[in-house]
């Protein structure tokens, strides 16, 4: 009667540790209260100026170059023609006058249609649409509130992935609803020039 030998009990091969998701940089590191002993006074300006971004929506943007677009037509509308104007009234008003008291009829025929006449200029060139006034919305944006190019779109990704600091501030303007604008990009270009220089 043969026995057969025990058999060997092998341990099970442990299971492979599950892989930790790489980590995300730091955002402690890129902090203002947690800054690097070599900050200089320009760095940190740039830093703040980056990291207090805040974006404009395009309502707003629109309803700022519309109020610098109704005050642009003001001042055309009531140009020096106008004031030219404004002081004739008077004038031909005391010449009607002096007509009036000379019993001159010229001299009052004068002044009265100096008068309408004056007043008639002057209305027409108060309600008149000025050219500032049909000038395009955009042409009163500020150099900083135009839209970005794809050109400036292009730089600040590239900036962006040499620098894993502007790389996380900047992730989150693309989430934002407000476009990233000219304004961005310059603040951008700021921060990366104060940080080689």
């Amino acid at each position: 009667m043969t026995c057969s030998a025990p058999s060997r009990a092998f341990p099970a091969a442990p299971s492979p540790a599950p892989a930790r998701p790489a980590a995300a940089p730091s955002l402690k590191a890129f902090s203002l209260y947690a800054m690097p002993e070599n900050e200089t006074a320009a760095r940190h300006a740039a830093r703040r100026a980056l990291m207090s971004r805040k974006g404009v929506p395009v309502e707003e943007v629109s309803a700022r170059a519309r109020e610098r677009r109704l005050a642009a037509g003001r001042i055309q509308r009531f140009d020096p023609r106008a004031r030219l104007l404004a002081l004739m009234l008077p004038a031909a008003a005391v010449l009607a006058w002096a007509g009036s008291v000379r019993g001159s009829m010229s001299l009052l025929l004068a002044g009265y249609v100096l008068l309408a006449l004056g007043t008639a200029a002057l209305l027409a060139r108060l309600t008149r649409t000025p050219e500032a006034a049909r000038a395009p919305l955009e042409y009163y944006y500020l150099p900083d509130e135009h839209l970005a190019s794809a050109e400036d779109i292009t730089l600040l990704r590239r900036l962006a992935q040499q620098d894993p600091e502007l790389d996380v501030v900047t992730t989150a303007w693309w989430r934002s609803m407000a476009p990233i604008r000219k304004g961005d990009i310059r603040m951008a270009m700021e921060f990366h020039h104060a940080k080689r220089g």
